[in-house]
């Protein structure tokens, strides 16, 4: 079983993206759910899809890594993913659903940023005036969330270094991912993301034992869904889809986590939030619209 290069079906494309963005919808969702300190839940995730996605490899014919370098590149893009999920997570636990998850979606921002600092990349009156309404978008979130207390703030700067931290992850993964199957890709970056959590977590202390067992489903639901469900049919989409729809899935995230916390959750974003939130989709609609390669949430 290897992975190919044709472009599917525009119907399959778009039935891959929906189940993409619902399934990575929910992860919020569930992480607010649980009652494990945030880096014990991002750990498990992590260490619970790199299970699930081993249980394929007998499975796998295709290549793995014919160059060194792709494997220290996809090394590298795995500590930063595992670095957003480290902060991101912990977002939740200070902030809302809304605010954390229309923040972090501001990483293709980031993206562009890092390609007009180290490769320098042309970002365009297009790309500069997105970063402005990026940031004017972000102010008027934590302006508003800091009027609520000063730990929702603390969450709208967590999620904004999440989104920091997977704009790193793509920007970096892009360079490898054209060369690289799914499976020893994603297999590479997955374990070295809960490495790194449980690294941070033993330093800071911030890694415990589950509080409570049902949590254990909650990892493993973590692990199906938003990831090997959502996250993974993203980084297949990645090869085989047209870059623009890929990218522009991103906005369906926020969108549907902010539902679903109204709903099960009883959490209604605040008016700041809104219509922060709405300029930060517009800036991210600008950004996409300019790139030649999908960058995609990672939520």
């Amino acid at each position: 079983m290897s992975e190919g290069r044709k472009t599917i079906s525009p119907g399959m494309g778009a039935l891959t993206l929906i189940v993409g963005v619902f399934f990575v919808s929910w992860a919020s969702i569930l992480i607010r759910l649980s009652e494990s300190s945030p880096t014990t839940i991002a750990f498990f995730r992590m260490f619970f899809s790199s299970l699930m996605v081993l249980l394929a490899v007998p499975f796998y014919r295709g290549k793995w890594f014919e160059r060194r370098a792709d494997f220290w590149i996809s090394t590298l893009s795995g500590i930063f993913l595992g670095l957003h999920f480290y902060t991101w997570i912990a977002s939740l636990k200070f902030t809302s659903i809304s605010s954390s998850v229309v923040l972090v979606t501001t990483q293709p921002v980031f993206v562009a940023l890092l390609g007009f600092v180290f490769l320098k990349e042309k970002i365009g009156r297009v790309g500069s005036a997105a970063i402005i309404l990026a940031i004017i978008g972000s102010y008027l979130i934590a302006r508003g969330d800091l009027d609520i207390g000063a730990a929702h703030l603390k969450g709208d700067i967590l999620a904004l270094v999440g989104a920091l931290m997977a704009g790193s992850y793509l920007f970096i993964g892009r360079f490898v991912r054209p060369r690289v199957n799914l499976i020893p890709y994603v297999l590479t970056v997955y374990s070295v993301a809960s490495i790194v959590i449980l690294i941070l977590g033993l330093f800071s202390g911030t890694f415990t034992a589950p509080a409570v067992k049902i949590d254990y489903l909650i990892f493993f639901l973590l692990a199906l869904g938003p990831t090997i469900l959502g996250h993974n049919l993203y980084n297949f989409a990645l090869r085989h889809l047209p870059a623009f729809p890929v990218a522009m899935s991103i906005i369906g995230e926020p969108v549907l986590a902010t539902i679903w916390g109204m709903i099960i959750l009883g959490e209604n974003p605040i008016f700041t939030t809104i219509i922060g939130g709405a300029i930060i989709i517009l800036a991210v609609v600008m950004v996409l619209s300019r790139l030649k390669t999908p960058q995609v949430v990672q939520g």
